[in-house]
C-alpha cells in the first residue's frame, strides 16, 4: 500500500494514476496533511506501507511553514513505518550556472547569498528527508525540475501563463522574452518519481580516490535524485505559440520588486527572478540512461490536459 499525501494536487493526482496503473493499492490523504496524527494513521493501516508521497504543492508564500510540516509530518511516518518517500522539488538554492546543463545535485549556493530565502527553505526541506534516510535508512526519492506546469498546478509563473492563455491574452514572462526556458509537466515528474519507487535505484556516481581523500568534500546524499529538465522552448514567443495565446507580455522584474513592498507573494517572487536572466536548465543523461523507454508526455498534449 502506497500513501499519498496531498493527493488533490497536480502531482498527487498524477502520483496516484501512475501507482494505481502499475497495480499498486493506494491511500489518498488530503486536506488532513497538517495533521501528524492523519498521516501517520494513513501509513499504519492495516496493510504494510510501501511508500509516502509528498504531494502537496502550495504558492510560494506557504512554504513556510507548511512545507516544513509536511516534511516533518511524512518522515515521522515514513521513519515509524520503514516507508519509502517521493518528493519534487527544484532548483532555488543552487548555485546559477547558466546555458550549460545542471547536474541533478548542483552545488548549494553561498550561505551568505540573501537573495533566495525559497531556495534556503528548499534546502532545509531536502536536508530532512536526507536525515530521514541517513539516521533512519529509508529510501528516500527526489525527482527534481525545473518550473513546471499541469492541470491545476498553482506554481508560478505558469499558472498565470496558463491563465492567460485560456482567455486568448498574452503570456506573461519575466525575463528577455528573447532567451528561452525549461518547462516541465508535473504529470510526468510523478511518473519519474513512481517509476523510481517500483524500480531499481539509480546507481550512484562513483567517486575518485582524490574525492575520497579530499577532507573539505562533504560525504555523498543517500537521496536519489533523479533530474527531468522537461520541455525547453527556445524564447518566449514559442512558448505563446503552443499555448496558442496572443503574444508575450514581458513582466519587468522592478515591477515584481516594487509589488514586494507590500506583498509576501511578490517579495520571495522576486527573489527567484535570477532564474529567468539566462537559460537554466538540468542534465538529465543519468536518468534517461537508467530509464531508456522513458518517454514525456508530448509538449501539444501537456498543454491539452491543462488548458482543459
Amino acid at each position: 500500500m502506497h500513501v499519498v499525501v496531498g493527493a488533490g494536487s497536480c502531482f498527487g493526482r498524477a502520483t496516484v494514476a501512475a501507482l494505481e496503473a502499475a497495480g499498486e493499492r493506494v491511500r489518498a490523504v488530503g486536506e488532513d496533511w497538517r495533521d501528524a496524527d492523519a498521516v501517520m494513521a494513513a501509513a499504519t493501516g492495516e496493510h504494510p506501507c510501501l511508500s509516502i508521497t509528498a504531494a502537496v504543492e502550495l504558492p510560494i508564500h506557504r512554504w513556510q511553514p507548511d512545507l516544513v510540516r509536511l516534511a516533518d509530518n511524512v518522515c515521522a511516518a515514513a521513519e515509524a513505518t520503514g516507508a519509502a518517500v517521493l518528493f519534487p522539488s527544484g532548483l532555488y538554492g543552487y548555485k546559477v550556472i547558466y546555458d550549460v546543463p545542471l547536474p541533478a545535485d548542483p552545488p548549494l549556493a553561498d550561505v551568505n547569498d540573501r537573495r533566495c530565502e525559497p531556495g534556503r527553505l528548499r534546502d532545509a526541506i531536502e536536508a530532512t528527508y536526507a536525515q530521514l534516510a541517513e539516521l533512519s535508512g529509508n529510501r528516500v526519492v527526489l525527482v527534481r525540475s525545473g518550473d513546471w506546469f499541469g492541470p491545476g498546478a498553482v506554481a508560478w509563473p505558469a499558472a498565470e501563463m496558463m491563465a492567460a492563455a485560456r482567455s486568448k491574452g498574452a503570456v506573461p514572462w519575466p525575463g528577455d522574452p528573447a532567451r528561452g526556458h525549461a518547462f516541465t509537466f508535473l504529470p510526468d515528474l510523478a511518473r519519474l518519481g513512481v517509476r523510481a519507487l517500483l524500480g531499481a535505484p539509480l546507481p550512484r556516481p562513483s567517486r575518485t580516490t582524490e574525492e575520497l581523500e579530499d577532507p573539505d568534500l562533504p560525504p555523498q546524499s543517500r537521496l536519489e535524485v533523479y533530474a527531468l529538465h522537461g520541455h525547453m522552448l527556445p524564447n518566449g514567443g514559442a512558448w505563446a505559440e503552443a499555448l496558442g495565446a496572443s503574444g508575450v507580455r514581458r513582466v519587468p522584474h522592478t515591477w515584481v520588486r516594487a509589488q514586494g513592498l507590500w506583498s509576501a507573494e511578490h517579495k520571495l517572487l522576486s527573489e527567484v527572478l535570477y532564474t529567468w536572466e539566462g537559460g537554466i536548465f538540468l542534465d538529465e543523461r543519468a536518468t534517461r540512461a537508467w530509464l531508456p523507454d522513458w518517454s514525456p508526455t508530448p509538449l501539444p498534449d501537456a498543454i491539452r490536459q491543462t488548458l482543459a
